[in-house]
C-alpha cells in the first residue's frame, strides 16, 4: 500500500532548531485537523479538515498513488464534532452551530451523510414537526449492518427520545423503542440491542431523581432497577461487554474513587471487578474491536493513562511503548484492525497524526495538528503539589518558557496564574494553546486542580463543588506559593481564564489586589444570580442551577459577596475582559453587566467583543484576534519578558 503521497500531501516540515517566538495569532489558529477515520477496508481516509479557518471534509484514497484530495467545505459558522466511516463508500459527520430560539443562545446539532464516491450529502435527519436540538444522537452504529445507525430523536417532543433505525443514505427512519421524558440516555448491548435507558424525571428541582429502565436478553419485558439489587438508578453506565448480560458499572465499593465493575443482569447482582484505582476515578474502557472483549481501563492521572488487563498485547500498546514520555491516543482502525490511526501528542508538542499497518509496524505521520507551533517555541510542563491554608494537598502543573531548562533558572519569573474552567472539569498534563502562548511570551504558568475538579475521587470533588470559597482560595493559596517559593516575581504576576477561570480571575483579582498586578477573564461568569436564572432557561434548569452553582454557597449573601459584577467597583488592576455575543456557556449578558458596574472602578479596563461568536471562539479570525490584543495587554501592563526566546 503506498502512502508516499499522503504523507507528502498532509505534512509540513516542523524545525527542531531554536527559533523566535510564534506570532500571536499562531496560537489562535484552529487545529489543522479536528478528527479523522479510515474506512472498513482501510482504502481510504477520512478527515475534518481546517483551510484557512474554514472547516472541510477531506478524503483520500490511500492506494491511487498520485491522488489528491477532495472533499466539500463545511458552511460558514458549522463546527464539526466527529467523523465516522458507516461502510466502504460513506462517511457521517457530526456537527453543532450557535443559533436561539426564544432569544436564549442554543446549540444545535447535525449529522452529515457524504457518499465518498460523489461527495454529495445532505443532513441525515431534521426535525420534522416540532423543534428540536439535538439531531446527532447516535444510540449504535451497528457494526454489523452499515446500512442502518441507531438514533435518539422523536418528532413529537424534543424532550423525548425515541430510538429510532435510520438509514445512513436516504434519512428514512422507522422507530424501534418508544422513548419518554425520564429517559435521556439509551445503552445497546454487545449485539446491538437496545437494553438499558437512563435520565432524570422532569420533576427534578433540587434534587436527583434518576430512572433507569432495564430489558431482559430474552425478551420485551422492560424492568425498574428497583428489581435489581444494588443497581441504582443513578449508577454510571460505561456499556456492556462481549456477554449481553453483562453491564459495565462505574462503583465506589466503599472507596473515595470510582471503578469499573461488571453487573450480571441475569443474575442481579456485582459479579466480578474490572479495574480500581485508589488515587483517581476510573474514565473508560479499553475494547479489542475483533471480539469486543475489555481488555483494559482508561484514568488520568498526571496525564492520561491506558492499563491493560492480564498480558494483553496490542498494536496500540506497542505504539505507547514505542513512543514513551508521549501520550498515544486511539483515532480508528479498519475493520480487520490491520491498519490504525493514531494521535501522539504530549505538554509541549501539539501532536501529529500517524498511522501503521500491523504487518510492518513503520509508523507513518500523516499530519501535524498544529505545524505553525513548533516545539522549539514551546515550553516544558511540570507536575508540582502544593498545600492549601487547610493543609489540603493541591495538584497543579508550571508551564516554563523555553528559554528555562533548569531549576537553577526558575527564579523571580514573571507568572500567570491560570485556574481551568468547569469548574467541574480538571486539567492534566496535555499540550494547552492558551498556557503556552503565555509560556512563549516568557510566562511562567501556573495551572492547579483546585479542590471541585474532577478525576480524584468525591472528597476532593465535593469539598469545592459544596464551597466555591474554597475553591478560589485553593487558586489564591497557589499562586502565593508560587511568590513564597521565589519562582514568581511579586510585580509581576497576573491571574487569568476562561469560562469558570475567568470567574475566578475577576474574584481573584478583586479580593487580592496586593497579590496580582493584571487579570484577563474570557468569556467569565461576573454575576452569579444572572448565571442562574440564565441556567433555569434550559431542560432541567432549576436541578442544575442548584446541584452546579447554589449548593456551593450558604446564602444570597454569600453569592452576592462572590459575584465580581457586585464587587466591580473594588477591582484595582488592569483587566482584559474579552466576550462572544452569542455564548451559550456564559450568555453575553454577563460580559454587559460587568463593563457597566466597571464604570465605577479605578482599574484601566481593555473590553473585547467578538460579534457572533461561541463560548469557544471557534472562529478562527476572532481566536487570532483574542491573542493578539491579550498579547498587546501584556505588553501594556506587565512589559516584555526576559525570559522570552
Amino acid at each position: 500500500m503506498n502512502r508516499t503521497v499522503l504523507v507528502l500531501a498532509l505534512c509540513l516540515p516542523v524545525s527542531t532548531a531554536a527559533i523566535a517566538k510564534p506570532p500571536a495569532e499562531a496560537f489562535g489558529t484552529l487545529p489543522r485537523i479536528y478528527d479523522a477515520a479510515i474506512s472498513p477496508d482501510a482504502k481510504q481516509l477520512a478527515a475534518i479538515a481546517n483551510y484557512d479557518g474554514t472547516y472541510a471534509i477531506r478524503v483520500l484514497t490511500l492506494n491511487m498513488e498520485g491522488e489528491q484530495f477532495r472533499g466539500i467545505s463545511l458552511n460558514e459558522g458549522v463546527k464539526p464534532m466527529w467523523i465516522r466511516w458507516v461502510n466502504d463508500h460513506r462517511v457521517l459527520v457530526g456537527l453543532w452551530q450557535s443559533e436561539s430560539f426564544r432569544r436564549v443562545p442554543i446549540t444545535s446539532s447535525y449529522i452529515f451523510t457524504l457518499d465518498t464516491r460523489t461527495l454529495k450529502g445532505k443532513f441525515l435527519i431534521r426535525p420534522k414537526g416540532v423543534f428540536r436540538q439535538d439531531n446527532s444522537d447516535v444510540v449504535d452504529f451497528l457494526d454489523t449492518d452499515p446500512d442502518h445507525i441507531l438514533m435518539a430523536f422523536s418528532d413529537d417532543d424534543q424532550f423525548i427520545s425515541d430510538i429510532q433505525k435510520v438509514d445512513v443514505v436516504t434519512g428514512r427512519y422507522r422507530r424501534i423503542k418508544r422513548g419518554k421524558p425520564s429517559v435521556q440516555e439509551w445503552y445497546t448491548d454487545s449485539v446491538g440491542e437496545p437494553r438499558v435507558g437512563q435520565g432524570l424525571r422532569e420533576s427534578s428541582t433540587t434534587s436527583e431523581d434518576w430512572v433507569l429502565t432495564i430489558r431482559d436478553s430474552d425478551g420485551d419485558k422492560w424492568r425498574d432497577s428497583r428489581e435489581y439489587s444494588g443497581l441504582d438508578a443513578d449508577i454510571r453506565i460505561f456499556g456492556f461487554t462481549s456477554k449481553r448480560n453483562e453491564l459495565v458499572i462505574g462503583d465506589y465499593a466503599d472507596k473515595d474513587t470510582l471503578g469499573l465493575y461488571v453487573y450480571d443482569l441475569s443474575e442481579k447482582r456485582v459479579s466480578r471487578k474490572l479495574f480500581h484505582h485508589d488515587e483517581y476515578d476510573a474514565g473508560g474502557l479499553v475494547i479489542n474491536s475483533d471480539t469486543d472483549e475489555i481488555i483494559g481501563a482508561r484514568y488520568v492521572a498526571d496525564s492520561p493513562v491506558v492499563e491493560l488487563f492480564d498480558e494483553h498485547d496490542t498494536l496500540l500498546a506497542r505504539m505507547r511503548k514505542k513512543f514513551s514520555g508521549h501520550t498515544v491516543s486511539y483515532v480508528d482502525q479498519s475493520s480487520d484492525g490491520e491498519v490504525l490511526i493514531f494521535k501522539v501528542s504530549n505538554s509541549y508538542d501539539p501532536g501529529a497524526l500517524m498511522m501503521i499497518d500491523a504487518v510492518k509496524e513503520e509508523a507513518i505521520t500523516l499530519a501535524y495538528y498544529r505545524p505553525e507551533l513548533p516545539t522549539a517555541s514551546l515550553g516544558s510542563v511540570v507536575s508540582v503539589i502544593y498545600k492549601a491554608r487547610d493543609g489540603a494537598k493541591i495538584p497543579a502543573y508550571v508551564t516554563l518558557p523555553p528559554s528555562i531548562t533548569t531549576q537553577e533558572a526558575l527564579k523571580n519569573l514573571p507568572f500567570i496564574v491560570l485556574p481551568h474552567g468547569g469548574p467541574y472539569a480538571r486539567k492534566s498534563k496535555q499540550f494547552d494553546y492558551f498556557a503556552q502562548f503565555f509560556a512563549s511570551r516568557g510566562f511562567g504558568v501556573l495551572q492547579m486542580n483546585f479542590r471541585g475538579s474532577t478525576g480524584y475521587g468525591t472528597t476532593f470533588e465535593d469539598s469545592g463543588r459544596e464551597n466555591w470559597v474554597v475553591m478560589q482560595e485553593d487558586v489564591t493559596d497557589g499562586a502565593r506559593w508560587l511568590v513564597d517559593k521565589g519562582y514568581a516575581d511579586p510585580e509581576r504576576l497576573c491571574i487569568a481564564g476562561w469560562s469558570f477561570g475567568g470567574y475566578a480571575a475577576l474574584m481573584g483579582a478583586i479580593k487580592n489586589p496586593d497579590l496580582y498586578s493584571c487579570a484577563v477573564s474570557m468569556a467569565g461568569v461576573t454575576d452569579l444570580f444572572d448565571l442562574v436564572k440564565d441556567i433555569k432557561k434550559y431542560r432541567f434548569g432549576r436541578l442544575t442551577a442548584h446541584m452546579s452553582v447554589l449548593k456551593g454557597f450558604d446564602s444570597r449573601d454569600d453569592i452576592k459577596e462572590n459575584s465580581p459584577v457586585r464587587r466591580a467597583d473594588e477591582l484595582q488592576v488592569p483587566l482584559f475582559l474579552a466576550h462572544g455575543t452569542k455564548d451559550q456557556r456564559v450568555h453575553f449578558d454577563q460580559f454587559k453587566r460587568m463593563k457597566s458596574a466597571l464604570r465605577k472602578s479605578p482599574a484601566d479596563v481593555t473590553f473585547v467583543e467578538f460579534e457572533d461568536e461561541d463560548h469557544f471562539l471557534s472562529d478562527q479570525e476572532n481566536r487570532q484576534e483574542f491573542f493578539v490584543k491579550l498579547d498587546e495587554f501584556l505588553e501594556e501592563t506587565i512589559g516584555s519578558s526576559e525570559f522570552a526566546q
